[in-house]
């Protein structure tokens, strides 16, 4: 899709910095949730220097584990072909890069004796916006895209686009046609990004640093993408028992906050009781 934006630009004589990639996007993302959490962090009375820090962290173990993630899925299909192909060329899963990231700040911010909750409730928002401007970046990739529809709002993908060579290989469409129309399910996910920034921005505005935040933004990204793989198109995603691998993640996560909500409620009453 970026091509085709790249191609309209040019023509109306307009500067292709206008049309970012998916990087491009991902930093500029980094950079201000980064400025956020670190407002935030003044805000309060944190460390600005450990905040970044564990930014820093996060952001590096991001993209570690976004490639790990995709990676180690695909060593099934390594073994099968006897090829190192399909984990050498793996992509990016945006679980992985969330999760490794929560891992990597948590060690740092362990080991630098720093709150751990407070920290995470002021990356939330930038979190959100980021996973807004990433899924951009993957319609305009043209990675990720969605299962055929008849809707209004159904995208055409250009000629050797990922959805269009997928069609074309199951007679979809001719070779060398644009893909048949389908859900964007990208930018799907990019409003739930910013829905989850919104949501996480409620209890930050009202001054809690107890998780909350980050909680809301994890509940609301985590229920949104469970049902946006329903309507996923692109078929190496990984999947058992009729699920996809993000829907599996996404049941993990919602289970893990609903018991530590469990166990924080019964702690609760134990103290007010003792």
């Amino acid at each position: 899709m970026r091509p085709v934006l790249l191609a309209w630009l040019a023509r109306q004589g307009l500067p292709g910095w206008l049309a970012p990639d998916y990087f491009q996007l991902a930093a500029v993302a980094t950079l201000l949730g980064a400025a956020l959490a670190l407002q935030l962090a003044s805000r309060d009375g944190a460390s600005r220097k450990h905040t970044a820090y564990a930014i820093a962290c996060a952001y590096l173990a991001a993209l570690v584990g976004g490639y790990l993630f995709e990676a180690l899925r695909a060593v099934p299909a390594g073994l099968a072909t006897r090829s190192w192909r399909p984990i050498i060329h793996a992509g990016r899963a945006a679980y992985g890069g969330l999760l490794f990231a929560i891992g990597a700040a948590a060690l740092y911010l362990r080991r630098a004796r720093q709150p751990l909750l407070p920290f995470f409730d002021r990356v939330a928002i930038g979190v959100g916006l980021t996973f807004a401007l990433v899924r951009t970046g993957c319609f305009l990739a043209g990675c990720d895209y969605g299962l055929p529809t008849a809707h209004a709002w159904g995208v055409r993908f250009p000629p050797g686009s990922l959805a269009a060579l997928e069609h074309a290989g199951r007679g979809f469409v001719p070779r060398g046609a644009p893909s048949l129309p389908v859900h964007p399910t990208q930018l799907y996910e990019a409003a739930v990004g910013l829905v989850a920034a919104a949501l996480a921005a409620v209890p930050i505005m009202r001054g809690h640093r107890d998780g909350r935040a980050f909680a809301t933004f994890l509940i609301t990204y985590a229920t949104g993408r469970f049902a946006i793989e329903f309507l996923r198109g692109d078929p190496e995603r990984g999947a058992a028992l009729s699920l996809s691998t993000a829907q599996w993640v996404s049941m993990a996560i919602l289970m893990t906050l609903a018991a530590g909500l469990h166990a924080a409620r019964t702690a609760q009453v134990h103290s007010r009781t003792a």
